[in-house]
């Protein structure tokens, strides 16, 4: 009973850390798509810039939505492999999918931001994050055999 309970207890905490990861994407995207917006659509017109504001508004709208679904399906498979084998596997899977695609967010920010004169500690995230990532999906994909 106690293992079970704890089983639950750390495939929610994992759950909460994946909501945490596709947060800080949508976060990020958010970021990115806003710099797209403002470099190349939104020009002297205010026109450009209240479609810029519709456009921003459809994105988190659409960020929000699937990051619902990803709340959703996430919970309902952690509690199924809270009492099977493959909690961490799962885990690894898709954090190691949100990690490169939040280093991709990031590095587009960083290119459209021109801050490749940024700091290190902005450097040190850009590179741990695909190398966690595919470490991750490499532990998914290794054992998964």
């Amino acid at each position: 009973m106690i293992k079970r309970g704890l089983n639950y207890i750390v495939a929610y905490l994992l759950w909460v850390i994946v909501l945490a990861l596709a947060l800080w994407l949508c976060i990020i995207a958010r970021n990115d798509f806003l710099a797209l917006l403002g470099a190349f659509y939104v020009r002297d017109s205010i026109i450009y810039v209240q479609r810029a504001r519709f456009f921003d508004r459809v994105f988190t709208l659409g960020c929000g939505l699937l990051w619902f679904v990803l709340m959703i399906v996430s919970e309902e498979a952690f509690r199924t492999r809270a009492q099977k084998f493959g909690l961490f596997k799962y885990f690894a899977r898709i954090t190691g999918v949100l990690l490169l695609l939040i280093f991709a967010a990031d590095l587009g920010l960083l290119w459209l931001q021109g801050g490749f004169g940024a700091n290190w500690l902005r450097w040190l995230m850009l590179a741990g994050e695909p190398v966690i990532g595919i470490v991750f999906l490499w532990y998914t994909y290794r054992f998964n055999r």
